[in-house]
């Protein structure tokens, strides 16, 4: 039977993989290493930032390749620049590897609550694992940083179930407003999101119409 790894994507410089990256694909490889007799499959997630010659997803991919996955089992999904846009992706792509096979989800250790709230909202229940490798950890600074992040994610993740998709990004809309002030690195990305989100209502909306 097989099973299907997926690993949330997370920064690249110019085909590098990040510390974090790194981190989240190790950990892949070494949760595949546990199960010798399945086909594993590998699924990376995430998009670019404007100006970027490569995707996460892209770089994520290379680094398996690199370390000797068989490229058929490395399946890129270059879209999504936060954790709903990329599982809905990955999740409108590949159902059939993620409904018919064991599946794991991995990502940072502090956000693994998150992920696999906003993956049952999905529809999907994979087993989260987070990076035990990790560059953060408490008690660094960016830790801090990252525990509000989540804290503020897990907010809107809550909220959008019970209120829907509209009310929750308005949440995310004021939160990230406060995070620019604190972790100011964010502001780009945030502004990336928050485009991609009004061009998916805009779209929806005309799809209403016609």
């Amino acid at each position: 039977m097989d099973m299907a790894i997926v690993i949330l994507g997370a920064s690249q410089y110019d085909g590098r993989a990040s510390k974090v990256l790194a981190a989240r694909l190790d950990e892949a490889l070494a949760v595949a290493g546990e199960y010798s007799g399945k086909q594993v499959h590998f699924l990376t997630l995430g998009a670019n930032m404007p100006g970027d010659r490569f995707t996460e997803a892209q770089v994520a991919g290379t680094y398996l390749i690199d370390r000797g996955v068989d490229e058929f089992r490395v399946h890129e999904v270059p879209e999504g620049n936060d954790t709903v846009g990329s599982l809905e992706a990955v999740l409108h792509e590949h159902a059939e590897l993620l409904v018919d096979a064991a599946s794991y989800l991995i990502t940072d250790p502090l956000h693994t609550v998150r992920a696999k709230l906003i993956a049952k909202q999905l529809g999907w229940s994979p087993t989260v694992k987070g990076a035990r490798n990790c560059p953060y950890h408490f008690p660094q600074k960016e830790w801090w940083g990252g525990l509000a992040h989540e804290a503020g994610g897990l907010v809107v993740a809550v909220l959008t179930g019970l209120f829907g998709k509209k009310a929750g990004e308005k949440i995310r809309g004021w939160l990230y407003n406060v995070e620019a002030i604190i972790r100011p690195r964010f502001k780009k990305r945030h502004g990336l999101i928050r485009s991609n989100a009004e061009n998916s209502n805009h779209n929806s909306a005309d799809n209403d119409i016609e």
